[in-house]
C-alpha cells in the first residue's frame, strides 16, 4: 500500500515502510533503490499541489473522520494550533467530490472537532482526505502587490494610503469640515516657506518663522530648557584640562597624567598600546609564570627543521632523526611507514576503521555481517492464483484467492492468466485495478526470483520459480512460474498398474488414489519366461510337473544330467548320468542289467 508525505512520522526510528518496501534495520538491498523512488515520487506528487497540505495530526498516519455534514475529527491529538480558525480547508470524497471552505470553530476532548463553512456541498458519513491551505494569517508574504488584489485597479500608492486607519474612511470623511476655519485659513491654499519651523502669529494663524528645520533639528535630544542648562555650565575651562583647552596633542600617543596632574602624551605609541588587547591578567605575573631559556630549549631552538625529521629525547639532549632511526626510537620496530605498499602486523588487530566507501577502503567486520545479513533472495506472497483473474477488479480487498481473503496491500502471485504476459506479483487494493509490485515491476526484477507462498487451501507453503529469462519487456514477454517444492514429499494421488500385454496377469482396482489396494492375478507363465530363471533355489524341485511328454530325441550318455534332492528336505541339484554309473557299481550291480538301472533311477 502507497504511503505519502502525511504518512512520515516525526520519530525518525519509526518510519520503517516506504510505500510498502520495507526500510527497517537488515532491509533488501533492493529495497534502498525502490525506496529513493518511491521517496522522489512522494516529494513530486506533495509539489505538484504544495498550496494544500495533508497535515493529518502532524506525525505518521492519522485518522480522519466525517462526524457531521459540517465537521470531521482527528483523532486522540489535539492540533487546535494548526486547524486554526479562518483557515481554508479541502476536502476530497466519493460523494460531494473536491469541496472548499473555512474553518469556523475547533475543539478538543479525546479528539480535535473542526467545523467548516463549505464554499458547496457538505460532507457524506465515508472515507475523507483533508487538506490544509498551506498559507496561515502569518505566512502570507507582507510584499504582495496592490495590483495582485481583486481586480488590480488599486496601486501600491493608494493601498499604503490604508496605512493607521482605525475606523469607516467615509464614516470619518463624512465627519470632517467641508471648510477650513480658524488658525489654518493662512494655509488652506497657500504654501508655506519651505524648510522653516511653524509658529502662530499675533492674529493666532499658523505662518512661518525665522528658524530653518536644520536649526530646528539641533533641539533633538534636549531633554530640559536649553537656556537653564547653558547658564548652569563652566564658562572657562580649568583642572587637568587646562593643558588641552586650545593646544593640540602629538598624533597616535597614549594619554597621561604629569606631575602636575595635567593630561599629556606618553612616550608610548597608540600602536604599542593596541598590543594589550586580548590581556586577560596582569601582564607581569603571565611573564613570571613563563619557563625561562635553559639548555633544552637551547637545543631544540640548534635543530634544523628537516623534512620528515622527528624531535627525540637522547637522554641528555635533544636531537632530530628520521627513518628506521626514529620508529626505533619510538618503540615502532621495523613498521612500515603508512605510505607503503604493505604493512604486516602480526598477533594483532587494526582498529577505529570507519564504514568504507571508496572500493579500496578496508573493511570492518561489522560492515562485512551487515552485508551478508541483507543477502536474502526470497519472496514472500500472501497467496498464488489457481486460475485465471480480472485484474480491473479481482485483486480488492475482500475478494478470495486460493481460500485467502484479501487485505489491501497483500502480496499476490499471479501464475495462471490466460494472457501468460500480465503474470507476476501484484499488490491488492481496496478498490479497483490492481497494479505491479513496486518492488517486482521489471522483468530483470521478476526473473530468477522464487516466490513463497504464505497460505492457500492449494498453494500454501510452495515455492515457485521465475523461469522467464530476463531480457524481456513487461506487457509482452509471457511470464511463467514453476514450482519447485514440494518436490518428492507428500502423499501420492494417483496410481495405475497395467498388463505388458502378454495375458500372464489379470489387474484388478486400477487406477488408485491415495488409499486402496491393486489386484494381480497370475493366469500363465510363459516358457521364454523360465528359461531366463537363473539363480538356484527360486523355484522349487517339487512346484515344477514334468510331464515326460516329448523325449530326449537320442540316447542317453553319461553326460547327460538328471535332478537329485541331496537330501531329505534338501537342495535339487543337478547330476550326470555317469554319477548313477559309480552309484550302481558301489553297490554291487551290474551296469548292463536294466531291472538295476531302473532300481538306481527310483
Amino acid at each position: 500500500m502507497s504511503t505519502n508525505i502525511k504518512d512520515y512520522s516525526t520519530t525518525q526510528a519509526s518510519n520503517t515502510s516506504l510505500n510498502s518496501i520495507d526500510v527497517d534495520e537488515g532491509m533488501l538491498p533492493s529495497n534502498l533503490n525502490n525506496a529513493i523512488r518511491a521517496l522522489m515520487k512522494n516529494t513530486r506528487d506533495w509539489y505538484n499541489d504544495s498550496q494544500w497540505v495533508q497535515y493529518g495530526d502532524g506525525d505518521g498516519a492519522a485518522t480522519v473522520a466525517y462526524a457531521s455534514g459540517t465537521t470531521f475529527t482527528i483523532a486522540g491529538v489535539d492540533v487546535r494550533t494548526i486547524y486554526t480558525v479562518g483557515r481554508r480547508v479541502k476536502v476530497i470524497a466519493a460523494t460531494p467530490g473536491t469541496i472548499y471552505g473555512t474553518i469556523t470553530a475547533v475543539a478538543f476532548s479525546t479528539n480535535t472537532t473542526v467545523t467548516v463553512a463549505w464554499d458547496s456541498g457538505s460532507l457524506s458519513s465515508e472515507t475523507i482526505d483533508v487538506y490544509i491551505g498551506a498559507l496561515t494569517a502569518d505566512s502570507v508574504p507582507k510584499t504582495i502587490n496592490a495590483d495582485r488584489i481583486n481586480t488590480g485597479v488599486v496601486s501600491n500608492a493608494e493601498f499604503n494610503y490604508l496605512d493607521g486607519v482605525t475606523s469607516a474612511i467615509q464614516t470619518q470623511l463624512d465627519a470632517k469640515n467641508a471648510t477650513i476655519t480658524g488658525s489654518a485659513t493662512t494655509i488652506d491654499t497657500e504654501s508655506l516657506t519651505a524648510d522653516r519651523a511653524v509658529i502662530s502669529n499675533g492674529s493666532q494663524k499658523i505662518a512661518v518663522s525665522d528658524v530653518t528645520s536644520t536649526e530646528l533639528g539641533y533641539l533633538d535630544g534636549v531633554t530640559s530648557a536649553v537656556q537653564t542648562q547653558l547658564d548652569s555650565k563652566q564658562a572657562t575651562i580649568t583642572g587637568a584640562a587646562t593643558t588641552i583647552d586650545t593646544e593640540d596633542l602629538t598624533a597616535s600617543r597614549a594619554l597621561t597624567s604629569n606631575g602636575s596632574g595635567k593630561v599629556e602624551v606618553s612616550a608610548v605609541t597608540s600602536t604599542e598600546l593596541g598590543y594589550l588587547d586580548g590581556v586577560s591578567s596582569a601582564i607581569q605575573t603571565q611573564l613570571d609564570a613563563k619557563q625561562a631559556s635553559d639548555a633544552q630549549l637551547t637545543d631544540i631552538a640548534g635543530l634544523t627543521p628537516t623534512n620528515s625529521n622527528f624531535i627525540v629525547g637522547d637522554g641528555s639532549n635533544f636531537v632530530t632523526e628520521t627513518g628506521a632511526t626514529v620508529r626505533t626510537s619510538l618503540g615502532l620496530g621495523s613498521i612500515a611507514t603508512q605510505a607503503a605498499n604493505n604493512v604486516s602486523i602480526s598477533g594483532g588487530a587494526v582498529t577505529g576503521l570507519g564504514s568504507p566507501s571508496a572500493s579500496s577502503d578496508a573493511a570492518t567486520k561489522n560492515y562485512v555481517d551487515q552485508a551478508v545479513a541483507g543477502l536474502r533472495t526470497r519472496i514472500i506472497a500472501e497467496c498464488a492464483t489457481t486460475a485465471n483473474v480480472n485484474l480491473t477488479n479481482g485483486l480488492e480487498a475482500g475478494d478470495t484467492i486460493d481460500g485467502v481473503t484479501l487485505v489491501a496491500g497483500d502480496r499476490v502471485l499471479v501464475k495462471d492468466q490466460s494472457t501468460a504476459s500480465e503474470n507476476g506479483l501484484y499488490l491488492a487494493v481496496s478498490s479497483g485495478a490492481a497494479s505491479r509490485d513496486p518492488e517486482h515491476d521489471s522483468i530483470a526484477e521478476l526473473s530468477g526470483g522464487m516466490v513463497v507462498v504464505n497460505q492457500g487451501s492449494a498453494n500454501d507453503n510452495k515455492i515457485f520459480l521465475c523461469t522467464t529469462d530476463n531480457t524481456g519487456s513487461v506487457g509482452s514477454t509471457s511470464i511463467t512460474y514453476t514450482v519447485i517444492t514440494p518436490s518428492n514429499s507428500g502423499t501420492v494421488t494417483q496410481i495405475g498398474i497395467a498388463d505388458s500385454g502378454a495375458g500372464e496377469f489379470t489387474v484388478g482396482n486400477t487406477p488408485i488414489t491415495s488409499s486402496g489396494n491393486i489386484t494381480l492375478a497370475v493366469n500363465s507363465i510363459a516358457d521364454t519366461k523360465l528359461g531366463t530363471i537363473g539363480t538356484a533355489n527360486k523355484v522349487s524341485l517339487t512346484a515344477l510337473n514334468i510331464d515326460g511328454g516329448s523325449d530326449i530325441g537320442a540316447d542317453l550318455t553319461t553326460s547327460d544330467l538328471i535332478i537329485v534332492d541331496d537330501g531329505a528336505g534338501g537342495t535339487n541339484k543337478k547330476a550326470a548320468l555317469s554319477r548313477v554309473v559309480t552309484l550302481m557299481s558301489a553297490q554291487g550291480f551290474s551296469t548292463d542289467d536294466p531291472t538295476a538301472l531302473a532300481i538306481a533311477l527310483g
